[in-house]
């Protein structure tokens, strides 16, 4: 024997034998897959679980401004102010040419209302600050049913953008009529215009 090797003490080798010569082993199997099989039948589960995220759009009007404008005298200044909200984990916004969208999401499982509620308190205790380009903003709560399961997108090489978006409506028009639809509803394209 080298002197590496070492003898098993004789606890150990006595709880081997025991095991190996008793049914206590399968006894133990037997109760694991009994507690097992009991974990999987009693455990609560969902197919799906409602999860609640407060979230919120806020539209606001700024007429006559080009999107680097509605930027610097709406988006931004919203922006820092709804990160002063307790709660927020996060604001994110997109300018367009006269409006400007403005997204706040707080953390999961806040309070829907109490949320909304700071969010609109925040907003009207700072109305005075407001730039006077700004003509007026809507908010929107946002449900977690609200966010798109499907999206279709229709491209073609052979017809512009304003064709695409008369295809998009009657697709539209079509999928309205299928059960249990929330929603729908057409993003970009040329609308059409009627000029005076």
């Amino acid at each position: 024997m080298n002197q590496t090797e070492q003898k098993p003490d004789g606890l150990v080798i006595g709880t081997v034998r025991h095991f190996l010569k008793s049914s206590l082993s399968v006894m133990l199997i037997v109760a694991s897959l009994i507690l097992g099989v009991a974990a999987i039948l009693i455990t609560p589960r969902e197919e799906e679980p409602q999860i609640v995220v407060p979230m919120a759009d806020i539209y606001v009007s700024v007429p006559g401004s080009s999107p680097e404008e509605v930027e610097q005298l709406a988006a931004v200044p919203l922006e820092r102010l709804l990160w002063q909200i307790d709660g927020v984990e996060y604001v994110y916004s997109m300018s367009h040419r006269d409006m400007a969208i403005v997204t706040v999401r707080f953390y999961v499982g806040e309070d829907r209302e109490n949320s909304l509620v700071k969010l609109r308190n925040k907003i009207e205790m700072n109305i005075d600050k407001v730039s006077p380009v700004i003509k007026g903003w809507v908010v929107k709560p946002v449900e977690i049913d609200d966010v798109p399961i499907v999206t279709l997108a229709l491209y073609s090489a052979r017809y512009n953008d304003h064709d695409l978006v008369r295809v998009g409506e009657e697709v539209l028009a079509r999928l309205s009529e299928v059960k249990n639809i929330s929603g729908t509803t057409i993003t970009g394209g040329r609308k059409r215009e009627v000029l005076v």
